[in-house]
């Protein structure tokens, strides 16, 4: 019996961008299928994070034998910096660097100075806090301009509960206190809510963001297929 082979085709990497079509196609480039215009862009810098929270990166998942991604396999400064220029003139806006935990990603400053050199381009970036007091003024003056801050409780021991790391909300706070000082403003406070672990945390939450934040997003945490996904954002602005 000999083996059968069937040839796979990657579909996604020769199916060009449509720039006119029929109804339910983008009618031109940088518009998703509902016409919306397409402005902002999320980059993940590393794939690594030294928080365990038990909706993202759970401990029994992201173990100490988890095979992070090799250096050699992660997008180099440059080729970050490049991809951001192509994207820029295609429309978008504003670029977003997360993780993993971007600040994790070693000498990230010289990739913000990168980006910050694009005109008109607004640079944030989304950290769970744990370096931000260290790192906020070194972020500032390399070019960013503000910070979104995940931020699931104020309350210790639900805190360090849900990060899973034994990692102290005094610190995040210090972090949120820095950012604020350095100019990273406006701030943006999220926070993922999982039933049975923190949704006392909502409102003490989100009393205590309208002193520190510009904005807030609650999100949800839902079981699926025997995991946790994060859906149904909600969110304040005091702007």
């Amino acid at each position: 019996m000999t083996d059968r082979v069937i040839p796979i085709a990657d579909a996604r990497r020769t199916k060009p961008l449509p720039l006119e079509g029929e109804l339910g196609s983008p009618a031109r480039a940088g518009e998703d299928t509902l016409g919306r215009r397409l402005h902002d862009l999320r980059i993940s810098v590393t794939d690594r994070c030294n928080f365990r929270c038990i909706y993202c990166m759970p401990r029994d998942v992201f173990g100490p034998d988890y095979a992070f991604l090799p250096k050699s396999e992660l997008l180099s400064f440059e080729e970050i910096a490049r991809l951001a220029r192509v994207f820029k003139g295609h429309g978008i806006e504003k670029i977003r660097l997360t993780g993993g935990e971007p600040l994790l990603r070693r000498n990230l400053e010289r990739l913000i100075e990168m980006l910050a050199d694009i005109p008109a381009l607004d640079l944030t970036l989304t950290t769970n806090g744990s370096v931000l007091s260290k790192k906020a003024r070194a972020l500032k003056a390399a070019g960013l301009n503000r910070v979104t801050v995940s931020l699931d409780s104020l309350d210790e021991a639900v805190f360090r509960r849900m990060n899973d790391a034994d990692f102290p909300v005094s610190e995040v706070l210090n972090g949120i206190d820095a950012a604020a000082a350095a100019g990273l403003a406006p701030i943006k406070i999220n926070m993922v809510v999982k039933r049975g672990a923190n949704e006392d945390s909502v409102i003490p939450s989100g009393a205590a963001a309208t002193s520190c934040a510009s904005s807030s997003t609650w999100t949800s945490a839902q079981p699926t297929a025997g995991a946790w996904t994060t859906s149904c954002p909600r969110s304040r602005s005091s702007a």
